[in-house]
Formats: structure tokens, C-alpha cells, sequence
């Protein structure tokens, strides 16, 4: 019997419990709140909320720009002017839209790039863009 060759049956099993371990794990590290696929979606998300906040930071900066530069293009910060040039800054966003908040001295602006809803908020004295509505 000592001259055959092959393998036992233990290290069979043994074989298959590591890769089940190591299956298990891969499993785990990809799905879940803290896995590989998680992770991608929040990245592509603040992605896109990046994305808006630089395209209304452009249409901000071309109004200022315009009223320096005493252009017959739209010279004033408001939501009609936002409006009208921001389809030229970007065609990626959708459904742009500058609404009246209930604070008066903020715009909120909403579009959607992909399928992600963006929103940022103007300050509508300075044109500053921000991520959040200030408490």
C-alpha cells in the first residue's frame, strides 16, 4: 500500500475548508456597508455632487466675468441668469433648476447628473457655492 500515490482524504478537506475561508472573505470584503461595491457607489456620488458644484461655480464665475468685462451677456447673480447659462457650461446636467428658499439669502440649486440628484446652495451677496445649507 505505501507505493500508491495520491492524495488522503483529509487533505481534501482541508484543501476545500481554506477555500471556503478564502471565498468567505472575498465575499465580504466586496459586498456590505464597508465593502469594495459600497465604496464605488459613494465615490461616484460625491463625484458627481463635485461635478454640479464646479459647473455652478463656472456659471457664477462667466456672470461676474461678463460684468467686468461690461458684455451684453447676463451680469447679475440670479436664478433666471443661472439658468439661462448653465445648459452652455455643462451638458451633463440635467433638470438644472435655482429655486427661492425659505432663507432669502441663499438660492438652491438642483440638477442631476446621471442618476445622481446634486444640490448646492448660493449665497446669493457673493456668489459662493456651498455643499451644505449653513445652520
Amino acid at each position: 500500500m505505501k507505493d500508491q500515490k495520491g492524495i488522503t482524504l483529509i487533505a481534501l478537506v482541508i484543501t476545500i475548508i481554506v477555500l471556503l475561508i478564502l471565498a468567505g472573505v472575498s465575499i465580504a470584503m466586496l459586498t456590505g456597508d464597508n465593502g469594495i461595491l459600497t465604496k464605488a457607489g459613494d465615490a461616484g456620488t460625491k463625484s458627481a455632487q463635485a461635478e454640479f458644484e464646479e459647473s455652478v461655480k463656472l456659471v457664477i464665475a462667466e456672470i461676474v466675468l461678463n460684468d467686468k468685462t461690461g458684455s451684453d451677456a447676463p451680469k447679475d447673480i440670479n436664478d433666471t441668469n443661472m439658468k439661462a447659462l448653465m445648459p452652455k457650461i455643462d451638458d451633463n446636467i440635467k433638470n438644472f433648476a435655482v429655486v427661492e428658499d425659505t432663507d432669502t439669502t441663499y438660492w438652491k440649486a438642483t440638477g442631476k447628473i446621471g442618476n445622481t440628484e446634486c444640490t448646492c446652495y448660493v449665497e446669493k451677496a457673493t456668489g459662493k457655492t456651498l455643499a451644505k445649507k449653513p445652520e
